[in-house]
This record gives structure tokens, C-alpha cells and sequence, in this order.
């Protein structure tokens, strides 16, 4: 597994939980709650590799784990976080594709039909109601925003 650079959100949520399970406010935390702590990011492991990754991080053994170990230890299960510049460019290049006329919307069919090509399994009545979602105001269109707020699941609006 490679370590992941962790981003301040990554990080916010990890002390979150290390501070969750260190009820005296010690700094540190028993080994035996690391396990659970990696289920809640949505990783189990069994009872030999969770043995072999603390093993690795408890290096002195106390069956505490510090804030700056379980960091490094949690980093190898944390997901990498998108580059949204990029995604957004590359969908920026998508979403031109369609509007050829640079109108900056696309009509809702062709919206329709980017979603198909990404995942043809999805059934029709789903993209009517993806669409009836987007298209709020029923102009029968999809500006770029719209289309960003559904490719990448984030509301350009709210604050993540």
C-alpha cells in the first residue's frame, strides 16, 4: 500500500476520530479501538493484518497508539483525494463535446446520452429523474454547473 498525502479535511476527520476514542484525553489511544476506527473509513481488516499493522506502528509497544502514529498508519487507508481542477477541466472538455455552438447549456437529451455512454446499466425513469432534478427550472437544459454538480456529486453552492 502506498502512504497518501493526507489533505486538511483528511486530516480533520482522523483527529475527529482519534479524539472519539481517547476518552481521557491522553494523546493516545489503545490499539484494540484501531481496528474499529478503520472500519468506520470503511476498511475491515482481519484479526493477523490489523496484529501486523499495529505491530508496525506501536513500536514501543505500549498498546497506545499517539495522534502522529495513528496518522501514518491511517494514511495507508485513505483514500487519494480527486484533483477537482482537473476533473473539472477534463469534464469541462465533455461537456463542450456537447455543446458545440457554445451556448454553455446542452439540451437535456444530450445530457441523457453522456450519462448512457458513462453507464449504459442505468434505466431510463433513473436519467428522467436525474434529469428532472438538474433541470429545476424546466428549461429542457443543463448549463455547465448543473453538469459539474451531477458528474462530481458536489453542490457548487454549499460549502464542503
Amino acid at each position: 500500500m502506498e502512504k497518501v498525502e493526507l489533505s486538511k479535511d483528511q486530516l480533520k476527520v482522523l483527529k475527529e476520530a482519534f479524539d472519539a476514542f481517547d476518552k481521557d484525553k491522553t494523546g493516545s489511544i489503545p490499539t484494540d479501538v484501531v481496528g474499529t476506527i478503520l472500519e468506520l473509513l470503511g476498511h475491515t481488516l482481519s484479526e493477523e493484518e490489523l496484529e501486523d499493522v499495529i505491530d508496525e506502528y506501536d513500536e514501543d509497544e505500549s498498546g497506545q497508539l499517539e495522534f502522529n502514529e495513528f496518522v501514518q498508519l491511517a494514511s495507508n487507508y485513505v483514500e487519494p483525494e480527486e484533483d477537482y481542477d482537473a476533473l473539472r477541466k477534463e469534464l469541462r472538455e465533455v461537456f463542450m463535446m456537447y455543446d458545440k455552438e457554445a451556448k454553455g447549456f446542452i439540451p437535456v437529451d444530450s445530457f441523457k446520452q453522456i450519462l448512457r455512454e458513462l453507464d449504459g446499466a442505468v434505466p431510463e425513469e433513473e436519467l428522467d429523474d436525474i434529469v428532472d432534478e438538474i433541470d429545476a427550472d424546466g428549461s429542457g437544459t443543463v448549463d455547465f454547473e448543473e453538469f459539474m454538480e451531477v458528474m462530481t456529486d458536489r453542490d457548487p453552492n454549499k460549502e464542503s
